[in-house]
């Protein structure tokens, strides 16, 4: 089986993206829309999850698995910013029950994928990856390296 050609593609991103669009319609409810503070910090955390496994896709394995590392940092912290929504009664545990469904899932993917990325090599480049005028960085976090010819 190939491996995935976009980011919207892996499991863990999808989970992820489900667990955004919950995350939106929850901060949507009169209270937690109020709470501009918690609400930013909600969404941002959401967001967040998503945006750092995109990002770490385009790069090489170790450095992608750091990238999901930290997605799963934000995933730490949206948990955590539930918590407190919870404390204010803006959600209950069954309002949050589907996300944290979907938590506990994505915390799987995420083990099983930086686990894959830590123990396999990097594929070859192939002529679809290597552009003939473009040299793209090869390294994440390395934001100089990347030159346009």
């Amino acid at each position: 089986m190939a491996g995935a050609t976009r980011h919207e593609e892996l499991i863990a991103w999808q989970l992820a993206d489900q667990i955004r669009i919950r995350v939106f319609d929850l901060t949507n409810r009169d209270g937690f829309a109020r709470d501009l503070k918690l609400r930013s910090q909600t969404e941002d955390a959401a967001n967040s999850v998503c945006r750092n496994i995109a990002e770490g896709f385009s790069c090489k394995h170790v450095e992608f698995a750091r990238f999901l590392k930290i997605s799963r940092r934000s995933l730490n912290e949206l948990r955590d910013a539930f918590r407190g929504a919870q404390l204010k009664r803006y959600v209950t545990a069954s309002d949050y029950a589907p996300i944290e469904t979907l938590s506990r899932r994505l915390y799987r993917a995420f083990s099983r994928l930086i686990e894959y990325l830590e123990t396999t090599p990097d594929p070859p480049r192939t002529n679809r990856t290597a552009r003939t005028k473009r040299t793209y960085r090869t390294n994440c976090t390395d934001r100089t390296s990347r030159t346009n010819d």
